[in-house]
């Protein structure tokens, strides 16, 4: 179909087949309003850019990511699949090369039909922070990880992964719940610095057991009930289940039948960073294309967001994942959606009824 804005009206070209004669039929329509609830589907932001709006570049978000050296046979990760944390840090430290496709305003874009657009200008934003950290529960998958920390990391840093094109390092912070714990018990220092005191305690405490046969670490205060990054992580349980633990013990250069009461202060400080400062190398993004939305899309300033109306073309409406906005999680897409076409579908039926009916 062709959209064409005139004078106040919209002329739809509409191609269609005849399911008798096989036949294609073409008319031509005219609306007084129009919607646009194309999704993420380029042909809605090439209409959307026809009548005059900017597009910001659609990237992928909320995908698992690949880590193909840690699940291949031999990496920490293989045969691990299924298992899981239940609050987990991931953190993700941009560098320069991250840097110049983070445009959501700034520079130009690309748009789906392969020309340039330029972005409005705006007041200079303050410095982008150096790291894009997430907590949550984490699942060891096949292909690598995934599970609510992963989703939101993927989506907070969305651009900055396409722009290195999903290869970087991210690390992984298997227990900062832990951490946190210890230090209202008065720990100090850095990450690994709390961990390694608590780990060398064991030394103590466990001396003739084997340092591979589990995770001698527990939570023993509740998880506070307010803290959005809590989970159901129980008081009196391992933070770190059995055939994890073994396969970091084992990233850790540790032997698999050495006692905490042989162990060295250089080997229980490997284990705290393998446990603090997990490098989790990606090698891509969702394989079988499971990435559930999209980052990008009609610029959000050309959009009276009261009735999702555009700025520019009066009676033109948009809803949905056509305009540049992504929740990170599922069910806030689907907020998102719902909201704005309710919206943008009352607003379109009070402009129709203005225009039949002019003051």
């Amino acid at each position: 179909s062709d959209e064409n804005h005139n004078d106040g009206n919209f002329a739809i070209n509409v191609s269609s087949r005849s399911t008798t004669t096989s036949t294609k039929e073409e008319s031509k329509e005219y609306f007084d309003a129009l919607i646009l609830a194309t999704g993420s589907f380029p042909i809605g932001h090439q209409i959307a850019r026809s009548l005059g709006h900017k597009v910001i570049k659609p990237v992928p978000s909320l995908f698992t990511f690949d880590t193909k050296e840690l699940v291949r046979e031999g990496g920490t990760f293989h045969g691990l699949a299924g298992l899981s944390v239940q609050t987990a840090r991931l953190t993700l430290t941009v560098s320069d090369e991250m840097k110049p496709d983070n445009n959501l305003t700034e520079q130009p874009t690309s748009v789906d039909d392969g020309t340039t657009a330029s972005k409005p200008k705006k007041k200079k934003r303050k410095k982008k922070a150096p790291a894009i950290t997430q907590e949550g529960p984490l699942l060891i998958t096949h292909h690598g990880i995934s599970g609510p920390a992963t989703l939101r990391l993927s989506a907070f840093a969305a651009r900055e992964f396409h722009a290195v094109k999903y290869n970087c390092e991210v690390k992984l912070h298997f227990c900062p719940k832990f951490e946190e714990q210890q230090r209202r018990l008065g720990s100090t220092g850095g990450s690994e610095d709390v961990l390694m005191e608590a780990l060398w305690e064991m030394t103590r405490l466990i001396p003739k057991r084997r340092v591979a046969t589990g995770c001698p670490l527990f939570m023993t205060e509740n998880i506070d009930e307010n803290d959005v990054t809590s989970t159901t992580e129980a008081p009196n349980a391992p933070i770190i289940p059995k055939r994890l633990w073994a396969a970091l013990v084992t990233h850790s250069s540790i032997p698999p039948d050495l006692v905490w009461g042989g162990a060295s202060k250089a080997m229980i400080r490997s284990l705290a960073n393998s446990l603090a400062s997990f490098p989790l190398q990606t090698t891509g993004f969702s394989s079988f294309k499971e990435e559930f939305v999209t980052a990008g899309g009609v610029f959000l300033k050309e959009v009276q967001l009261t009735n999702m109306e555009s700025k520019i073309r009066p009676g033109l409406f948009m809803a949905g994942e056509v305009l540049d906005v992504d929740g990170v999680t599922g069910g806030f897409n689907f907020m998102g959606c719902w909201s704005t076409g309710y919206i943008a579908g009352g607003s379109a039926a009070e402009f129709c009824s203005s225009v039949d009916s002019p003051e």
